[in-house]
This record gives structure tokens, C-alpha cells and sequence, in this order.
């Protein structure tokens, strides 16, 4: 039995490796999240069924004119 690292005081850099090399650990995988909204709580959260390509091309087409 291996004990699991404290995912509270990991930074998303080192979950964000510790969820590549365990990927089947969803409670790793939600602390990673969470972090993440935490960090940037304005994120929108798409849902797995959702067409995201829409909001890709909007994105993209936004930095494009910030660089202009």
C-alpha cells in the first residue's frame, strides 16, 4: 500500500505531473482542478458533451487582434 502525496500543498506543476503518471487517480485529477479554478476563477468549465470549437475560434480569433 503506497501513501498519497498531500495534493493541498503540491503546486499545479507538481500535480499536473503526478496526474500524468496516475492517470487513474480521480481524486489527484479533481485536486488538480479545483487548483486550477482556484488560480483562475473566471475559467469557463465546459462540459464533456459540449461543442467547444465555437469558443476555440472566438479565443484565437481575440489574441488575434490583441497582438495587432
Amino acid at each position: 500500500m503506497s501513501v498519497k502525496p498531500d495534493f493541498a500543498t503540491m503546486t499545479t506543476i507538481e500535480l499536473r505531473a503526478y496526474i500524468l503518471e496516475h492517470r487513474d487517480d480521480e481524486e489527484a485529477l479533481h485536486a488538480y482542478l479545483d487548483k486550477l479554478h482556484a488560480e483562475k476563477p473566471s475559467s469557463r468549465i465546459y462540459r464533456p458533451e459540449e461543442d467547444v470549437a465555437e469558443a476555440i475560434a472566438e479565443y484565437l480569433k481575440d489574441k488575434r487582434h490583441e497582438e495587432i
